[in-house]
């Protein structure tokens, strides 16, 4: 799952144009496309250190679409370090060739004034070589003031990693330092709902819990189009009341 989904884009054009070489430069600038591809020493999502998604190195890419109104689609995916084929019976762990997460996502963008924006959208994670009991859709909310924003993502069906209702909250801040360097700080928090077809096997214990807070530090990587990143996790606590470990992150990422 994507965790910096909120990435605000506002494009200015004008409308008017005096010739048709003026009209196909407007017409272009309607629309922005970009991606990324990068790797992670690990893939630890949402702050969840006790089980990460993929524990040793992972690649991660996605590409994006951007409308001048405030449209906007993309698509992310990255490899993961464990199978959800088949569940071996006496282990109780997934067998299999590795799976590999899709998360398909779209919304809308806009500013209410000069500093304070929002976001509403949604992401659909559909995990190859998995069956229909990891896969579902979840809301997307958000709201931003200048450098700071807060998100919040709800599960709308219940699967084997959540429960419909499950809410992560998170809170973000990126502050350019000298040299290049830019400070990034998350919160995030989680609101738990213990009901739902998988309870059983989630265990909650938790309605709210505080997941993690994350600070990192990024550079870019001169004129490359690259950047490097560490992250320091401090971790909180899962749904079964597990206490999270701290963890050290590297990425190298770079943008097209």
């Amino acid at each position: 799952m994507k965790l910096n989904i909120c990435t605000y884009l506002f494009l200015s054009t004008s409308l008017i144009s005096m010739t048709s070489f003026a009209d196909e430069a407007v017409k272009k600038s309607l629309h922005t496309f970009s991606g990324n591809i990068g790797v992670v020493s690990e893939y630890i999502l949402r702050g969840n250190t006790a089980a990460p998604e993929n524990d040793q190195a992972a690649v991660q890419g996605g590409l994006d679409y951007q409308h001048e109104s405030g449209f906007y689609a993309g698509y992310w995916g990255s490899t993961l370090g464990y199978s959800l084929t088949k569940k071996d019976l006496i282990s109780g762990k997934y067998t299999g060739s590795k799976a590999f997460e899709n998360d398909f996502y779209l919304g809308y963008q806009g500013n209410i004034t000069d500093n304070i924006g929002y976001t509403v959208g949604g992401t659909y994670y559909y995990y190859y070589q998995s069956d229909a009991d990891s896969n579902t859709t979840e809301t997307l909310i958000g709201f931003n003031y200048k450098d700071f924003s807060l998100t919040t993502q709800t599960l709308l069906g219940d699967v084997e990693w959540g429960n419909k209702g499950d809410t992560y909250l998170l809170a973000s801040y990126h502050y350019i330092l000298p040299q290049e360097f830019t400070l990034n700080a998350a919160l995030g928090a989680y609101y738990y709902r213990d009901k739902g077809k998988f309870e059983e096997e989630l265990k909650t214990d938790k309605t709210f819990a505080f997941r993690h807070l994350t600070v990192g530090l990024s550079h870019p990587l001169g004129d490359t189009g690259a950047n490097v990143s560490m992250d320091y996790i401090i971790g909180g606590k899962l749904r079964d009341d597990t206490s999270l470990k701290n963890k050290v992150v590297f990425a190298l990422k770079y943008d097209f």
